[in-house]
C-alpha cells in the first residue's frame, strides 16, 4: 500500500510540474524510480525534452524522486526476501503436495512428535483417513501421505473439519495444552472420541473422572504393566488398552514342562481366559484364530491375547475350574457311534480308544469335565452326527 501510495503521488506531481507530459510517461517515470532506476533519469540525460532539462528541476521534487528510489528499494528488497522465504520454507510442496483434508469419519492427530509419528504410522497402516496437526514443519519425507496442518494445535482445529470427524488423538508433551485443547475439542464435536496422552500419572486419575467423555492415558501407566508381565519371562509384543484393562499382544514358544505343553487350545482360551490368534506347528506355515481342538506340543509357536492377570495364572499354571460334562442318550445310527467317538477325541482330547469305549456303552455321561463352551461344542458336534446328548452342570469341585 505504501509503494502504491508513493506511485500515485509521484504520477500527480510530475504531471503538475511538466504539463506537456501524458501520463502514461509520468506513470513509467515514476515506476523507473521506485524500481532504484534514480541514476537512469538524473544521471546527466535529461529528464522527458530538452525544453525542461532534469537540472532545472526543484530542489524538493529532485528530492521527492530520490526518496522514492530509496523507499522503493527498500520495499522491493522486503518483497523479494519473503517471496524468498515463502519458496524456501515451501519446500516446493507444489511438486508433491500433501493430500487433501478428510471431510469425514476420520481421525484428528495433535501433535507429531515421535510418539506422534509411530500413531500416525500405525493409523495409516490400518487405513484409518487421518490429518496431522504440527507447531512446525515436517521432513519432506516424513509422513507424505498424511495431510498436515502446521500452527497452534487451538487455532488450527478450525482447518481440520473437527465438526465431523471420529476421533481426536492428542499426544502432545505439555499436559495442560492437551487438555485445553481436548475441552475446545469436544465443545465442537462432543460425539467424537477424545484421546489424552499424558505424562503424570498423578495427572491422569485426578483428570480422568472429570471427563467421563475422554481417554486419559498414560504412558508410565501403561509401560509399568507390561515391563511387569515381561518380568515372568514371556515376550510381549504389544499392547493395548481395552475396558480399564491393558491385554497384552504375548507369544509363546512351547517346551517341555510349560504349563501350556500337551494342552488343547480350548482348554488353554477357557481354562486361563486368553484369547489364541496365531498357531504355528514347529517350522510349518501358521494360522490365523486357530480351531480350538489344536494340541500344543514341544515346539509350537503361539500368540495370544491376555490380560496381566491371565499371564499370572499361565505362570503358576492355575485354570479355571471345570463345571460342566456331557451326557450322552443313544446314536441314532451304526456309523454315529464312530463318528461321534472321533468328535469326543477331538474335542475332549482323549484318545480315539477311550472315546470308542463310551459310545460303546450309551446312555453314558462322559467322565471328562469340560468348560461350558467346550461342552456346548461338543453336543452341537454330536447331533450334526446323529448322536443325541445334552450339557449338565456339575458344580463347583470339591477341596478335596
Amino acid at each position: 500500500m505504501t509503494v502504491v501510495i508513493l506511485w500515485l503521488v509521484g504520477i500527480v506531481l510530475y504531471r503538475l510540474y511538466y504539463p506537456h507530459i501524458t501520463l502514461q510517461e509520468a506513470f513509467y517515470a515514476t515506476a523507473v524510480l521506485l524500481l532504484g532506476g534514480y541514476g537512469d533519469l538524473f544521471g546527466g540525460v535529461e529528464f522527458v525534452s530538452q525544453a525542461q532539462p532534469s537540472d532545472h528541476m526543484p530542489w524538493w521534487l529532485r528530492l521527492f524522486s530520490l526518496g522514492l528510489t530509496l523507499t522503493g528499494q527498500a520495499f522491493v528488497g522486503v518483497l523479494y526476501a519473503l517471496l524468498t522465504d515463502a519458496l524456501v520454507t515451501s519446500r516446493f510442496q507444489f511438486f508433491n503436495p500433501h493430500p487433501p483434508i478428510p471431510q469425514s469419519n476420520h481421525v484428528v492427530l495433535v501433535g507429531l512428535n515421535r510418539l506422534g509419528q509411530k500413531v500416525a504410522t500405525l493409523l495409516q497402516e490400518l487405513n484409518q483417513p487421518l490429518v496431522g496437526i504440527h507447531t512446525t514443519t515436517l521432513d519432506e519425507r516424513t509422513l507424505p501421505e498424511m495431510p498436515l496442518i502446521v500452527g497452534n494445535g487451538i487455532e488450527a482445529l478450525a482447518q481440520v473439519n473437527l465438526s465431523y470427524a471420529k476421533s481426536i488423538v492428542l499426544v502432545g508433551d505439555d499436559n495442560m495444552e492437551n487438555l485445553e485443547i481436548g475441552l475446545m475439542a469436544h465443545a465442537i464435536n462432543p460425539t467424537s472420541r477424545l484421546i489424552i496422552r499424558s505424562q503424570d500419572r498423578q495427572f491422569s486419575d485426578n483428570i480422568a473422572p472429570l471427563f467421563p467423555y475422554a481417554k486419559v492415558l498414560c504412558g508410565a501407566a501403561l509401560s509399568a504393566e507390561v515391563f511387569a508381565c515381561a518380568a515372568f519371562g514371556e515376550n510381549v509384543l504389544s499392547f493395548f488398552h481395552l475396558s480399564n484393562q491393558i491385554v497384552m499382544v504375548t507369544e509363546y514358544n512351547i517346551e517341555q514342562g510349560d504349563t501350556l505343553n500337551e494342552l488343547l487350545l480350548s482348554e488353554i482360551a477357557h481354562g486361563y481366559g486368553v484369547v489364541p490368534i496365531l498357531y504355528q506347528k514347529r517350522q510349518e506355515n501358521y494360522s490365523l484364530m486357530p480351531w480350538d481342538d489344536v494340541k500344543l506340543c514341544a515346539g509350537d509357536r503361539l500368540i495370544i491375547l491376555a490380560t496381566s492377570s491371565a499371564l499370572q495364572r499361565i505362570e503358576w499354571g492355575e485354570m479355571l475350574p471345570r463345571l460342566f460334562k456331557v451326557q450322552i442318550e443313544k446314536a441314532l445310527t451304526r456309523n454315529a457311534i464312530a463318528d461321534g467317538a472321533e468328535e469326543i477325541a477331538l474335542i475332549t482330547g482323549c484318545t480315539f480308544t477311550t472315546a470308542r469305549q463310551w459310545m460303546n456303552n450309551l446312555p453314558t455321561v462322559l467322565p471328562t469335565p469340560l468348560y461350558k463352551h467346550q461342552a456346548q461344542h461338543l453336543v452341537g458336534k454330536l447331533k450334526k452326527v446323529q448322536v443325541l446328548a445334552s450339557v449338565i452342570f456339575i458344580g463347583q469341585p470339591s477341596n478335596s
